[in-house]
């Protein structure tokens, strides 16, 4: 019988799963209301319903061996908890994620935060496939990221690590959510964008729409002078961004997902030459940013994967 797993890409508002092999081809899926403001206890039983469904779907294919999780907040892996940051699920803080599912499904249990579990996906399936060092940032109502370095997630001293979405890039800017001011995140986030635009066109003296959206913006630019301004502001900063992990890292991809990243690859372009504009030369002469593939599958597949590599990893351990 073939070694199956579970992925659990947990939201504030839907848990959407899936079921694979090692190879993270799904065989199955499905999407449920997560009811993230209510208690751990249903949150929990959403994830148990849904590994119940994923296993009944496959019966005939092979055996669950492990759950893998992305979750929102800052993760410990090593545990498998939750150790803070997720403001859009307000009781679930503290969870221990892998005692709690292992106890409900009897199964092996990886936890790790969402962001990291997309990027694994991007970088061994995706726009990052075969690359050994890699970035991938997810640009959406917040900006989150992965860090790949020598094949392995790199997470931090205390599983904080990768917040590349507030990294400071204006000493002198916006006020962010996290208490500092000038994050990237305030600047290449979807609100971010919103905010440079009306705040151009106050500046022009025009009335901006009432319910301004990334893709108004990138859908006028051709003939509207403030947006294609906000656009070359917004490529700016992401280059200022990502120059400074390029000159760290010296990665071989930089993955950009998320509804932003949805504007096409034109604007990629746009954040690839300020990117190698702004970077020291020998750290971006072969450097790609490209666009991420796996689009909604990526939090899923990244949680399968998260399992199917922890699950090989120990059982290597045992042999």
């Amino acid at each position: 019988m073939k070694d199956l797993f579970v992925g659990l890409d947990l939201g504030g508002t839907w848990l959407k799963y899936g079921v694979a092999g090692a190879d993270g081809k799904l065989l199955a899926r499905g999407k449920k209301p997560s009811h993230g403001q209510e208690s751990r206890e249903v949150i929990f039983g959403v994830m148990e319903e849904a590994v119940a469904e994923m296993k009944a779907a496959t019966a005939d294919v092979g055996q669950l061996r492990a759950i893998g999780v992305g979750s929102p907040g800052i993760v410990d892996y090593e545990q498998g908890k939750l150790v803070g940051g997720a403001p859009n699920l307000p009781h679930w803080e503290g969870a221990d994620i892998r005692g709690e599912l292992g106890r409900r499904t009897g199964l092996k249990v990886y936890a790790d935060n969402d962001a990291n579990v997309m990027a694994l996906a991007e970088t061994r399936l995706g726009a990052g496939r075969g690359a050994r060092n890699a970035i991938f940032l997810t640009l959406g109502t917040g900006i989150g990221g992965g860090i790949l370095i020598d094949g392995e997630l790199y997470r931090g001293s205390w599983f904080a690590g990768a917040e590349l979405g507030h990294v400071p890039i204006k000493f002198d800017g916006r006020k962010c959510n996290c208490g500092n001011v000038g994050c990237i995140e305030q600047y290449a986030s979807a609100p971010g964008i919103i905010q440079t635009y009306r705040e151009l066109c106050e500046a022009a003296g025009r009335t901006c729409p009432d319910e301004v959206t990334t893709e108004h913006i990138f859908g006028v630019a051709d003939e509207d002078k403030e947006a294609a301004e906000t656009i070359r502001l917004t490529a700016y900063y992401l280059g200022v961004a990502l120059s400074g992990f390029t000159n760290v890292f010296n990665p071989e991809v930089i993955v950009i997902g998320g509804g932003v990243a949805e504007a096409g690859d034109a604007f990629i372009r746009k954040v690839e030459d300020e990117t190698k504009k702004l970077a020291m030369r020998e750290s971006a002469s072969r450097l790609r940013v490209v666009r991420a593939q796996m689009g909604n599958e990526a939090g899923t597949v990244g949680a399968i994967l998260l399992a199917a590599e922890g699950y090989a990893k120990e059982k290597e351990g045992r042999a």
